[in-house]
């Protein structure tokens, strides 16, 4: 996960029916990807973009045995925007590593450091180290990894890689194949998550559990479907039975969970016009006990078209997208729930935070982003990047705390005060030699309060593996 372009040619692979399975959850699991790209046969029937996509896929899965890492990421000022792709958390974020991947196990040991380039706000990270195990189509899994939930590209509203990842176990399935049995196959490919974590930062309520549930289904060949649910759960001055709370749906006045709780329903098609690729995706994102009437719903939407660039093997994808965080007290209306998003009356405060960032979107609560992308992939795997932002970030309602929902402590964790900005991103990625470069330069007409005017910001990303 952290590499866009990898995922572009994935959603390729899946669209062509090379993979089966969910492609909205991340990371996935190898042994689907294996699974479905183990006929050469049938690669060669492929368009060239579609085997140049395969080729990188498989490179990225790797080789046997034991390898080494080196990532450094610098910037004179992190983006407020954070996408799917992997990017500086501080000014510079630096690691090294090694991994092993062996029959049924994998595991890989990073540390490194966030800081500010003169090394003030140092912060010792071992984020992105995890060790996996798969057994009987099972995957079992722990460590510190970031995790996607979603379709979305440029954001996801209940879990993504916005906060620094937190420890957690969990398990999934290798291999989303269907069920066999006839009462069940219907189903079509499955997936299914479920982990288990501590948010370990400081916090009013400490060390407070996490529970994710998460299936995907894909009953249509291109249509996936998928529910999640989060929780948090104990924590300091707080009830601790974290089954009964799993098992807790409702949550009113006369029968109230002691947990907090989020929930998403998401849809995401995937089809083909001739050689242009077209998948639009909705992610709704529930905050309270709905999952219709009541439910304190934000919403995204989005479409993503692909197709080659010539006949050599390039290929291109466009992605429009919108998210909203202004939740709305029903489904689609009923007025408006501002500071529901990621704020909570049972861990007021915190909410659904980790090291002072929201779990989900990276603009938090009351905001919305309209994010306009395009890429272009060579047969030499480099890749040309631009994209355009507008964002509302928080509102006058949740800083003055007179928002319908407003637990103490509710703000927007990105800017104290609502500011519109736009955005403008051009970036380049060259892969060569177990080495990949990646630069990016940014341009924004307004800042986060308290900064003010203009700025431009460049990033240089540099990955080595041996």
């Amino acid at each position: 996960m952290g590499d866009a372009s990898l995922r572009g040619d994935v959603e390729i692979l899946a669209a062509h029916g090379l993979i089966d399975g969910s492609t909205t959850t991340w990371p996935l699991p190898a042994g689907g990807i294996r699974a479905g790209l183990s006929d050469p046969d049938a690669l060669q029937q492929q368009p060239a973009y579609v085997q140049a996509a395969a080729a990188r896929v498989l490179a990225a899965l790797g080789h046997s045995g034991v390898a080494g890492t080196a990532d450094a990421r610098l910037t004179n000022q992190p983006d407020v925007v954070r996408g799917f792709d992997a990017e500086a958390r501080n000014q510079s974020d630096v690691s090294a590593g090694v991994a092993y991947a062996g029959d049924g196990l994998a595991a890989r040991l990073k540390v490194g450091e966030q800081s500010r380039v003169d090394g003030r706000q140092g912060r010792f990270a071992l984020d992105g180290s995890y060790v996996a195990g798969s057994f009987h189509n099972l995957l079992i899994y722990g460590g510190l990894v970031d995790q996607w939930y979603g379709p979305g590209w440029t954001s996801s509203l209940i879990l993504s890689n916005n906060a620094r990842p937190f420890p957690k176990i969990g398990i999934m399935r290798d291999d989303p194949h269907a069920f066999e049995t006839p009462w069940l196959s219907w189903l079509g490919p499955w997936q299914f998550n479920l982990f288990g974590g501590v948010l370990d930062d400081p916090r009013v309520a400490s060390d407070p559990g996490y529970i994710a549930t998460r299936v995907s289904i894909m009953p249509v060949t291109g249509l996936e479907l998928a529910l999640s649910r989060n929780m948090i759960v104990c924590g300091s001055r707080h009830s601790c039975d974290p089954v009964v709370s799993y098992f807790h749906f409702e949550n009113t006045n006369s029968n109230p969970n002691n947990n907090a709780d989020s929930s998403t329903i998401e849809l995401k098609y995937s089809g083909a016009i001739g050689p242009l690729l077209i998948s639009p995706y909705a992610q709704f994102y529930n905050r309270d006990n709905g999952p219709f009437s009541h439910s304190f719903t934000s919403h995204l939407y989005g479409t993503s078209f692909a197709g080659p660039f010539g006949a050599a093997g390039s290929r291109w994808r466009v992605t429009a997208e919108y998210a909203d965080t202004v939740p709305t007290l029903d489904f689609f209306d009923g007025g408006n729930a501002n500071g529901a998003a990621y704020n909570s009356f049972r861990y007021p405060g915190d909410g659904f935070h980790y090291n002072g960032r929201a779990l989900g979107f990276s603009l938090d609560s009351d905001s919305k982003l309209l994010s306009l992308a395009a890429s272009l992939t060579d047969t030499a795997g480099w890749t040309y990047r631009l994209t355009y932002y507008n964002a509302q970030i928080g509102s006058s309602q949740l800083a003055n705390g007179t928002a319908f929902y407003d637990p103490a402590g509710a703000s927007n964790v990105v800017s104290l005060r609502p500011v519109k900005i736009n955005e403008l991103e051009a970036g380049m990625t060259v892969p060569f030699e177990g080495i990949t470069l990646s630069g990016t330069l940014r341009g924004q007409d307004k800042q986060v309060f308290p900064r003010t005017g203009a700025t431009a910001t460049a990033e240089l990303d540099v990955s080595y593996r041996f």
